[in-house]
């Protein structure tokens, strides 16, 4: 861009918005060093920092030509930052409420986009900024915050993970589980505007081909309404000092406040640096997996298409047959199958079509049916394959996979991960992550907490005082059913009876039960077997069924469940005149209190490690960085010389969850316990198991 053409772009822009107030306030933009001053000094006196990056795609680490960003390499095409004025109250407390009517100075940062003057500075720049809010010591405040503090520390090396505060997609959803979170549908309802166009923005590239003073606006008005949003959540959650709760409503919502402030912003925290850390893929690993699993494909392959001789012709796909449902190749095949006694219809889907998922064959592989089998091997290939491939596309270019963390999307407060899904990473495939040269890495993972979990909230006595004594729950349930004593259980027996401990927790028929018990833990069942089961689960554990009809009691009274602390979820299908949707939401009303307090506890124990936890007594873990959480599991990054005091540490801090639970006027008298294991590898744990005696240090 020539001298002249960029004055031009400046005169329109101070033309156009220079001072102007507009629906979203004024607007100040930084066109060179004295403006980046200007913004300097405001940040040092704002109250707090609301940033929004506009980039060139999703992937922060983005080479130039690349498939991640569509070819476009990772660049940050502008920042817009409103910065409240000056400090909301005395003494550095953090009263919102001061704000009311006012509408803060927006300053739009041009950065890679052509069109601006900072073009050939524009990380220099965007460090410059990262650093000022970090020295300001500033809330940190976004929707969706993750995904702005990761830009900027991959392309700047600046972590802002210490100053996020609040993301308000997080509250959002703590607000109302129901609603949309979006922020253009969020502020179209909550401030009666109308949504604004957006420029196609998620296209790779689109950045920076909009107009710079559109891009401008449109991003001003993103982080304007997301302010607005974090006022209006912080409203609803806390009181002021003289104000006293006015109803039952005003109670919740000040304990989601709690929810807020000590489990969801730290997790959040937490996650930032996971996802920046990253973890390590063993590239040759992988490589060497991928041609084992490909030789089983074409091996399945092979004996799909041999199987009756006369199978129609495969439907085009990369390894010549397609096991699809609805392929017709699948149809003729499955046709062939049943004809020759392979196959039978055993489920139906509501419409009356034939169901050949995972469950259904499995069931019909174990009675020997070569085409179940075939397929599920073809199945399990492909889908492996996918993974692995998949891994090699998303790696950065020091081999570290930077997963992204879903908090806030999952309605019972749980966990969800994408590129890659690590949630879903097999145990045979856990070993192609690795830790840095010397490092190892530490795997803890909480022992059946979600029965535990369960006896605290159901208040049954007896599987309280059996979890209180270490007692064994699934050589006990055993024991009953077989009528035998617990020592005397064998091994077939046991795991049919953690089948039943976990199957039968929120309510599932005998029918229901002896599906999830074949295909979660291939047990097989007959149906009085599966009754049985059921029966001795009820009588054992006395409350469990008492627990239930008053959950769905209380549910359908209220609209909505609560867990331990606070954290709710809405169930308006409870009412629906789908007998599927109610039931559905009947289970959740059982489920999600236990799922998202067991996640609570996990996700405060991981903050408590990386030092993000509010209030908690003890420094982080000094070495230990939190590479990967799944479900209940926590892997750790240590160094190779400390891992045993680290671990004995971690283990301890997971265990101690009334600690964390204080502020949130919460204690467990059912105990928590977190198997400790150490390898040189994700799941193989080759320096120490879990059933290993702790390390002395």
């Amino acid at each position: 861009m020539s001298i002249m053409d960029l004055e031009k772009v400046v005169n329109k822009a101070k033309k156009a918005a220079q001072g102007s107030h507009t629906p979203c306030g004024p607007i100040t933009w930084v066109w060179g060093k004295e403006d980046l001053k200007a913004l300097v000094k405001a940040i040092h006196e704002s109250s707090e920092v609301v940033m929004d990056l506009e980039t060139t795609g999703l992937d922060e680490y983005a080479e130039a030509g690349g498939d991640t960003n569509g070819g476009y390499p990772a660049r940050i095409v502008l920042a817009a930052l409103p910065l409240p004025g000056a400090d909301r109250a005395e003494a550095g407390a953090y009263d919102w409420r001061t704000f009311d009517g006012e509408q803060p100075m927006t300053y739009l940062v041009p950065l890679s986009h052509p069109a601006s003057p900072l073009l050939g500075a524009w990380r220099k720049v965007m460090a410059i900024i990262g650093r000022e809010i970090i020295r300001s010591g500033k809330p940190f405040v976004n929707a969706n915050i993750k995904f702005d503090a990761r830009w900027v520390f991959a392309q700047t090396g600046v972590d802002l993970s210490d100053r996020i505060e609040w993301d308000t997609t997080v509250s959002s959803q703590l607000v109302d589980t129901e609603a949309r979170t979006r922020l253009k549908i969020r502020a179209a309802r909550d401030f009666g505007i109308e949504e604004w166009d957006d420029f196609d923005l998620g296209t790779p590239g689109a950045a920076e081909r909009v107009d710079l003073i559109q891009l401008g606006e449109y991003a001003a008005r993103d982080t304007y309404y997301t302010w607005k949003i974090e006022q209006e959540h912080r409203d609803q959650m806390f009181l002021a000092g003289d104000e006293e709760p006015f109803d039952s409503d005003d109670i919740q919502m000040a304990r989601l406040g709690k929810v807020a402030t000590y489990v969801a912003m730290p997790t959040v925290r937490t996650l930032t640096k996971v996802e920046q850390r990253g973890f390590l893929l063993d590239v040759d690993w992988v490589h060497a997996k991928i041609e084992e699993m490909d030789a089983l494909r074409l091996k399945a392959c092979e004996d799909i298409l041999g199987l009756y001789g006369t199978a129609p012709a495969p439907a085009p796909a990369k390894d010549g047959v397609t096991t699809a449902a609805t392929s017709k190749w699948f149809q003729g095949f499955v046709s062939q199958a049943i004809e020759a006694g392979d196959l039978r219809v055993t489920a139906r889907t509501d419409s009356g079509n034939a169901q050949w998922n995972k469950a259904v064959l499995i069931a019909q592989q174990r009675q020997g049916s070569p085409a179940a089998d075939a397929l599920l091997r073809h199945r399990d290939a492909t889908k492996t394959l996918e993974f692995l491939r998949s891994w090699l596309e998303l790696r950065d270019p020091d081999n570290v996979i930077h997963a992204t963390y879903n908090v806030g999307f999952v309605k019972t407060g749980r966990l969800s991960s994408s590129n890659p899904n690590v949630q879903q990473i097999s145990a045979r495939l856990k070993p192609a992550f690795i830790p840095r040269p010397g490092h190892v890495l530490l795997d803890l993972d909480y022992s059946q907490v979600e029965l535990r979990v369960a006896a605290f909230i159901s208040r049954s006595a007896p599987m309280i005082e059996a979890f209180q004594r270490g007692d064994d729950l699934h050589r006990l349930l055993a024991a009953k059913i077989a009528g035998k004593a617990p020592e005397d259980v064998t091994s077939l027996e046991r795991k049919r009876a953690k089948a039943g401990n976990f199957g039968l927790l929120y309510g599932m028929s005998p029918g229901g039960f002896q599906s999830y018990a074949a295909t979660a833990y291939d047990v097989s069942l007959t149906l009085a077997e599966a009754q049985a089961v059921h029966s001795a689960f009820f009588e054992m554990w006395d409350g469990m069924r008492q627990w239930h009809e008053r959950s769905k009691r209380r549910a359908y009274e209220r609209g909505y469940v609560t867990s331990p602390i606070g954290r709710t979820q809405w169930l308006s299908d409870l009412y629906s005149k789908s007998s599927f949707k109610a039931s559905h939401a009947e289970r959740n009303a059982l489920n999600s209190p236990v799922q998202g307090f067991g996640s609570d506890l996990m996700q405060m124990a991981a903050a408590s490690i990386m030092g993000t936890l509010p209030g908690y007594p003890l420094p982080r873990v000094e070495g230990a960085h939190v590479v990967a959480t799944v479900h209940d599991e926590i892997c750790i990054e240590v160094p190779e010389g400390r891992w045993q005091e680290i671990l004995v540490e971690c283990k301890r801090r997971m265990e101690d969850v009334n600690t964390f639970l204080r502020p949130l006027d919460c204690q467990m008298d059912v105990p928590i316990v977190a198997g400790p294991s150490a390898g040189t590898r994700w799941g193989v744990h080759d320096l120490h198991d879990e059933d290993d005696p702790l390390p002395q240090v």
